[in-house]
């Protein structure tokens, strides 16, 4: 706008100057030609008064001495030159066809404006009838009256410069005062969209005309300000709330096409932050979710499907697909919403469940059948012997025995995981912790021919007592049962980085580094025979790991196949 009033203003001013120049020329021309005139007329006048009979040579020496840049002719009644002081008079022809000179004849002045034959340059002609008859015809050259012209051109072009720069100036600041309250009104507006305070509009450099506009748009700002304002508030709400979920959400247009993804769904679907969402590449993956979203557009119900290996880390997914209708997303129709939720960990718990279940099934059922079979050969009288019948009892003893050791390992497990159990404030040391372990099992190593040694410093960590032997006694004693006749069974103790690391290292026959991964499940055993052999439950290292998360520790595990096995325990170390 302001370009368009500057120029605007200027090729007004420069058409108002070019008229006014030309008129101004012209008339300055005329004026000059008037005055020309009037000196011919009057030299004229001058030459006729001097006789009443005309002397051509006597005339030629006087108009020359008057008139030295202008030039006479004499012409005779019969339209002979007599004399002519531009020229020799005896080379002109007859001059009666002049029209200044017909003119002169007939009325007693004459004028025209030509070309001279003589000459060859444009002159301006004026001619009287003297008294005697004969014809005086004075003359210029137009050059010079076109040169004052000339001139007066040259100082209206630079008046003109002039007038045209000043004219600049002011429509420039014309301009400027015109836009700057607009120019207010746009600033103020993008104030009001970048979240900003807009100023007030009405000022000193708005005119009368546009101060109520002003004032109208002021209030209108005040009031889209609110408004925005309680669309931003809105719109974060909704953002923070869609973010902080830990389900993903994902709205699609009725083409399938991605209009909205929240933080959760581009993690569950892999999308990278902040590039563009491909709606393609979500529904390529699964032909049930393609199946469901077009079921779910076509029979206007919601749909529940399970899928699994829709990421590269082969997570599972339910999805909670439901049709929309009737509302919009960014000025774009909304077909169908996708609520996302990762079960991946529910589905493994639920594995985990189902294989506890038939793992305790089997190892409950082993035992009672035994039992079961003992005591009906005995009570059926199938045994008679003394010496067989107590071999019997003795047996089913056993059996009740390893059904006591797994029933208390379950319940110890079953108190682990509970959410309810107490952090209490108890304090134990490790190093007599685990003296007092391997006394306890001493005999057993023994049997086993395995030396048990328990090294390193003392360290307090804030575990009870009871549940730091039982971790302690776990390890240990798979140390002694995995441990060949005549290994060693070391446990050390010792500070590193602030925290207490407890590592329990045999030099028996090792774990296969595809079940390392796998040997702190319940009921996991990398060797049934032996573990059934020596009277193992598969629930002690499953336990060692539950106790050591539930005071905020760690358990690792070192193991080459025929060369033992290193289990470390981390704890954190209480500040008082």
């Amino acid at each position: 706008m302001k370009k368009r009033i500057i120029g605007a203003t200027l090729l007004t001013v420069v058409f108002a100057l070019l008229i006014s120049n030309v008129v101004g020329v012209l008339m300055f021309r005329s004026r000059e030609m008037d005055a020309a005139r009037s000196t011919l007329q009057e030299l004229l006048e001058l030459m006729d008064a001097q006789s009443a009979i005309t002397e051509p040579e006597a005339l030629m020496e006087q108009f020359h001495a008057a008139a030295p840049d202008k030039r006479l002719t004499i012409i005779d009644t019969d339209g002979t030159v007599l004399a002519d002081t531009g020229a020799d008079a005896s080379t002109l022809e007859d001059h009666n066809d002049r029209p200044e000179v017909a003119q002169a004849e007939a009325t007693g002045w004459g004028e025209a404006v030509r070309r001279s034959d003589t000459l060859g340059t444009s002159m301006l002609y004026v001619a009287k009838r003297f008294a005697d008859g004969m014809i005086g015809r004075a003359a210029m050259p137009l050059s010079s009256i076109n040169s004052l012209a000339m001139t007066s051109v040259w100082g209206a072009l630079i008046a003109s410069a002039a007038a045209l720069l000043l004219a600049f100036l002011l429509s420039r600041r014309t301009a400027n005062r015109v836009v700057a309250p607009l120019s207010s009104v746009g600033t103020a507006l993008q104030g009001v969209l970048d979240g900003k305070k807009a100023p007030g509009l009405e000022g000193p450099q708005a005119d009368d005309e546009l101060r109520p506009i002003l004032r109208y748009i002021d209030k209108l700002m005040d009031q889209l300000e609110g408004y925005i304002q309680s669309i931003t508030a809105e719109r974060d709400k909704v953002s923070l709330i869609l973010d902080c979920m830990d389900e993903g959400l994902i709205l699609l247009d009725e083409d399938g096409k991605v209009l909205a993804i929240n933080r959760a769904a581009r993690t569950l679907f892999g999308f990278p932050e902040g590039e563009q969402e491909d709606g393609a590449l979500l529904l390529t993956r699964s032909r049930r979710l393609r199946k469901a979203i077009h079921d779910c557009q076509e029979k206007h119900s919601s749909i529940m499907l399970d899928v699994d290996a829709l990421t590269e880390d082969a997570r599972s997914l339910r999805l909670f697909v439901s049709p929309v209708s009737g509302r919009q997303y960014e000025g774009q129709p909304v077909g169908t919403s996708i609520l996302v939720s990762d079960v991946t960990e529910l589905k493994k718990a639920e594995g985990i469940r189902s294989e506890f279940t038939a793992n305790v099934s089997h190892e409950l059922k082993t035992p009672l059948t035994s039992i079961k079979g003992f005591t009906d050969m005995l009570s059926s009288g199938m045994v008679t012997s003394p010496a067989d019948q107590k071999r019997f009892i003795t047996m089913i003893g056993v059996e009740v025995d390893r059904l006591i050791d797994l029933i208390n390992d379950i319940l110890k497990l079953s108190e682990l995981e509970s959410v309810a159990i107490d952090q209490t404030e108890e304090r134990s040391a490790v190093l007599d912790a685990a003296h007092d372990t391997a006394s306890l099992l001493e005999p057993s190593a023994k049997a086993a021919g395995v030396t048990l040694a328990v090294e390193g410093e003392s360290v307090t960590v804030g575990v009870p007592m009871s549940r730091l032997k039982e971790l302690l006694f776990n390890l240990m004693g798979n140390g002694i049962k995995y441990s060949e006749n005549g290994g060693t069974v070391t446990t050390r103790v010792r500070v590193e980085d602030g925290k207490a690391v407890i590592s329990v290292e045999d030099h028996g026959i090792g774990i296969p580094e595809e079940d390392q991964s796998r040997v702190f499940e319940r009921f996991y055993r990398v060797e049934k025979g032996r573990a059934r052999k020596n009277g193992g439950t598969g629930l002690g290292l499953a336990i060692v790991k539950h106790i050591t998360q539930l005071y905020g520790g760690t358990v690792g595990l070192e193991s080459q196949v025929g060369k033992g096995s290193t289990f470390t325990v981390i704890l954190p170390i209480p500040k008082n």
